[in-house]
Formats: structure tokens, C-alpha cells, sequence
């Protein structure tokens, strides 16, 4: 025998998985690197665009701020202007100052307050009251100077000057609210501009601390997956070692619906067929060694049995008959060797049947012709003493690849012994009963018997030659009988049988039935 191939061991970066570990780590970082290269572009993208648009924002405020600064400019202008007139219109002309500003007042709707400052005179004030739900309004003050000839010159004689007439104009709300939004809008983009920094380093931040925490997922799932897998073809490895070594009792686990567990289960059902195969191969091995054996035994047995009897045939024959008590002692020997020579020829006539048992040879046959000889032929088997023999045929057409006299032969042994050994146990009546179960590709034939039965200890070594309970049994039958059904490639074994005895189960092939006709 050759010896095994030593097995070196796996370094450590040749193992399968380190190498998936390794690839899914390698795919973990470059997936990260995609993604910050990504998170990168984008960042300096959206950074640009979100640049242009401050920069555009800051040019359209500072473009708008000397616009809203002239329109400012032009109301005060043109506040002072009216201011100028008003003045003026507040001349040399009799009347009472109060009503004059009163009348001034109407005319105007964006004059808040008229205020008159003459010296040697009483400060005239006229307001406009403001409404309770208004909006409030900014005011702007213009302080002017009254003509040399003023309002009621002869009133006071002793005036110095002509005065100061103080106006106090309504400024639109709206124009304060966009120059105030106009300088909010500007204090914004200045510090958008100061956090645009901020948030890209954030939002790198995020993306590293994303990135890293993929990673390590990565890793610990191409940790775990690396096991799981590898656990199994390590396992698958270990078994197919063993079997290497001649183990063929072991098996793969085949947990799970993978690759790896379809394998494992391909490969346990390989296994399977391979003991049995060499268990068939076995047997066979030993049957032909007990054939062999059997043929020298009964050529060894066979040659000197006729001149022993013939001899002690001439003893008894060339008695002189003077001694009565001689002769009778002479012929009861004669007698004796006689019979143990016949049982020897018997011994003889199975042992030549049991070593040449022929070659069988299959083809497409009926199944229902089979037993139907079978039960024609040797159902009287089961007649003596009031047996009984059914023989179950089926109504379909079933064709088997089958040699048909040795498989009537087998039937034959199995009836034989099933009704020897319910004979020995003193059961009564015999019962045998052969029925038919289909099975896809494959028919089953039962042989049931209400015999004592065998032990499940027993239930191999009754095939075994010359492993026999019966007291005038050899052995043999059984041993036909699964050499018979082992050559047609099928399979035999034994069950309890309903009848109470036991039950044997002959599994063959079916064929097919165009086969048949050809």
C-alpha cells in the first residue's frame, strides 16, 4: 500500500479566510476612498457654487447700498426744500400763527409737526396725532430759518429777529425696513462667509468618522463571513482527509443552503453510495471466497463417498451369515454409513449449488410474469400442513432489468426458509405472502412471514453462508439469495413483518417498458 502524501501546512496568508477577510477589507477601503473623494468633490463644489454666491450677494448689497444711500439723500433734499417753502409761505400776512401752521398741517399728509420759534413770542407747536394700529413711522426733523419780514411782524414790536420754524416730515416705514434688511442682509454674508470654513470641516468630519465606521464594519463582516465560510470547508476538507485515509463512516455537516452545504450533502451522499458500494464489493468477495471453498469441499467430499459405499455394500454383501448377532450388527452399520453417506451427498449437492450459482444476466422482463411462474411452479411450497402462499401480481405493467430464473430462485429460498423456520417454531398454519411496492425508477418486492422472526442483531449475519438457526438448515439460502440480488445491482434487508415473522425487502430497478418489446 502506498503511503499518503504528507500534508504541509497552509501558511497563513494562503488561507481561505484570511483571503476573504482580505478582500472584503480591500473592498471596505476602497469603497471609503470612493466615498471621501466623493465627499470631497462635492464639498468643492457646492463650496464654489455657495462662494459665487456670497461673492454675487455681496456685490448686488454693496451695488444697492449707494442706490438706497442717494434715494435717502434725495428725501432729505427735498425735505428741506419743502421746509424752505413752508417758510416762506408763513409770511408778512396778518392772522392768528396757529391756524396758518393748522392749515399747512392739512395740506401736507407727511408732515408730522410744525414747531415756530420767534423771539419776544410764544413757541407755536402744531402735531398731527398718530393712530393707535399705524405702523410707526420714522420722522425726520428740518429746522430752517424764517424771512426778516415774518409771521405777524406787528405783533411784537419789539422783535429782534424774524425766528426758526422747526418741520418734522413722515419717513416711509418700507425705505428703514430695506436699509435696515439691506445691512442685516450684509452682517449675514460676511458671517456665512466666516462659517463656510467651519461646515466644510464639519462636513469632512462626518464623512471620515462615516467612512471609518464602514470600515470597521467591513472588517468585522469580513471577519465573520470569512469564518463561516471557511469553518465549513475546513470541516468538508477535514472529512474528505479521513476518507482519504479509509474512513468511510464519517460525514460532512451539511448545515445551511449554501454552495458549501450542497456540496457537503453531494458529498455525504457519495459517501453513502461508496460504503455501500464497497460493502456489495465485500460481500461479494467473501461469497466467492465461501464459493471457492465450497467447490474444493464438495470435490474433496464427493470422490471417496461412492467407494466408501460401495465398500461397505460389499461387506454387507459377503456376510456368511454364521453369526447372527455379526450380521445384525454388520447390517446396522452398513445402514448407519449409508445414511450419513446420503447426508454427505446432500451436503455435497448444496455445496455444488451454492458454488455454481451462475452469472446473472438482466433484461427487460414483466414483472407480473415473474411471479406468475414463480407462484405456478412453487406454490406448493406453502400447501403441506395447511400453509398458505399469496403471491400479490400487479394490475399495471411494471418492467424490471432482471435475470427471471434466478430471481424466481431467490423467491424460491426466501418461501423455503420463511416456511422451514415457522414449521420449527410450530406455527400453524404457514403463512407467506409476497406483495409488490412501486417506487419511482425502483420496485420493491416483500417477503413476509409469520415465523418467529430475527433479532436485529442477526439481521446481517443471517446472509452471511453457513449462519443458520434451523436446526437442519445449512446456511446457504440467504446467502443465494443476496448474492442473487446484489448481482442485479439491487439491495436486501430486513424489517418486522405484520404477519408477526419477519419481513425481507428484494429492492431492484425497473426498466423500460420499449426496452421490454425489443
Amino acid at each position: 500500500m502506498s503511503a499518503s502524501p504528507t500534508r504541509l501546512p497552509t501558511p497563513w496568508w494562503g488561507r481561505l479566510g484570511v483571503r476573504v477577510a482580505a478582500a472584503l477589507v480591500v473592498l471596505g477601503v476602497m469603497s471609503v476612498g470612493a466615498s471621501l473623494y466623493l465627499a470631497r468633490l462635492s464639498v468643492d463644489y457646492f463650496d464654489a457654487r455657495l462662494r459665487e454666491t456670497l461673492d454675487q450677494s455681496r456685490e448686488l448689497a454693496e451695488e444697492v447700498e449707494p442706490v438706497h444711500r442717494e434715494l435717502i439723500d434725495a428725501h432729505i433734499e427735498a425735505f428741506r426744500a419743502r421746509a424752505q417753502v413752508i417758510a416762506l409761505t408763513l409770511g408778512p400776512v396778518g392772522g392768528d400763527p396757529r391756524e396758518q401752521l393748522r392749515a399747512v398741517l392739512g395740506q401736507q399728509a407727511d408732515l408730522r409737526e410744525l414747531t415756530l420759534e420767534r423771539p419776544g413770542h410764544d413757541v407755536v407747536r402744531v402735531d398731527r396725532p398718530a393712530s393707535d394700529d399705524a405702523e410707526p413711522w420714522q420722522t425726520f426733523d428740518v429746522e430752517v430759518e424764517l424771512p426778516a419780514a415774518g409771521v405777524g411782524e406787528g405783533a411784537s414790536e419789539g422783535a429782534t429777529g424774524a425766528g426758526e420754524l422747526r418741520v418734522v416730515f413722515e419717513i416711509d416705514p418700507a425705505i428703514d425696513r430695506r436699509y435696515q434688511a439691506l445691512g442685516e442682509r450684509q452682517r449675514e454674508l460676511g458671517q456665512q462667509r466666516s462659517d463656510q470654513a467651519e461646515l466644510e470641516a464639519a462636513a469632512l468630519e462626518v464623512v471620515v468618522g462615516a467612512g471609518l465606521v464602514v470600515l470597521l464594519f467591513a472588517i468585522a463582516a469580513g471577519v465573520v463571513v470569512a469564518r463561516a465560510t471557511t469553518r465549513k470547508a475546513t470541516a468538508l476538507s477535514r472529512v474528505m482527509a479521513r476518507v482519504g485515509e479509509g474512513d468511510l463512516d464519517v460525514r460532512a455537516q451539511a448545515r445551511g443552503r449554501d454552495e458549501l452545504a450542497t456540496l457537503a450533502r453531494a458529498f455525504n451522499g457519495m459517501l453513502d453510495e461508496l460504503a455501500q458500494a464497497q460493502r456489495r464489493v465485500a460481500y461479494l468477495q467473501r461469497i466467492g471466497a465461501w464459493q471457492g471453498m465450497a467447490r474444493r469441499i464438495a470435490h474433496e467430499i464427493k470422490n471417496p463417498l461412492t467407494p466408501i459405499q460401495l465398500a461397505v455394500q460389499q461387506l454387507r454383501d459377503k456376510d456368511p451369515g454364521l453369526d447372527p448377532r455379526f450380521s445384525a450388527m454388520l447390517r446396522t452399520s452398513v445402514e448407519i454409513v449409508e445414511d450419513e453417506v446420503e447426508g454427505l451427498r446432500r451436503m455435497v449437492t448444496t455445496f455444488s449449488q451454492f458454488a455454481k450459482v451462475p452469472e446473472v444476466r438482466t433484461r427487460a422482463e414483466p414483472l407480473a410474469r415473474v411471479l406468475r411462474e414463480f407462484e405456478r411452479a412453487y406454490g406448493h411450497l406453502g400447501d403441506d400442513e395447511g400453509g398458505e402462499l399469496h403471491v400479490e401480481v400487479p394490475e399495471h405493467e411494471v418492467i424490471i432489468a432482471a435475470d427471471r430464473q434466478l430471481l424466481k430462485q431467490a423467491l424460491v429460498n426466501l418461501v423455503e426458509n420463511a416456511v422451514l423456520s415457522a414449521r420449527e417454531a410450530g406455527r400453524a398454519p404457514v403463512q407467506v405472502r409476497v406483495t409488490v411496492r412501486l417506487d419511482p425508477g425502483e420496485v420493491t418486492l416483500l417477503v413476509d412471514d409469520n415465523g418467529p422472526g430475527i433479532d436485529q442483531e442477526r439481521r446481517e449475519r443471517v446472509f452471511e453462508p453457513y449462519e443458520t438457526s434451523r436446526k437442519s438448515g445449512t446456511g446457504l439460502g440467504l446467502a443465494i439469495v443476496k448474492k442473487i440480488v446484489l448481482d442485479h445491482g439491487g439491495e436486501i434487508w430486513i424489517e418486522d413483518s405484520p404477519l408477526g415473522g419477519a419481513r425481507f425487502l428484494l429492492r431492484l430497478r425497473r426498466s423500460d417498458a420499449a426496452t421490454a418489446g425489443a
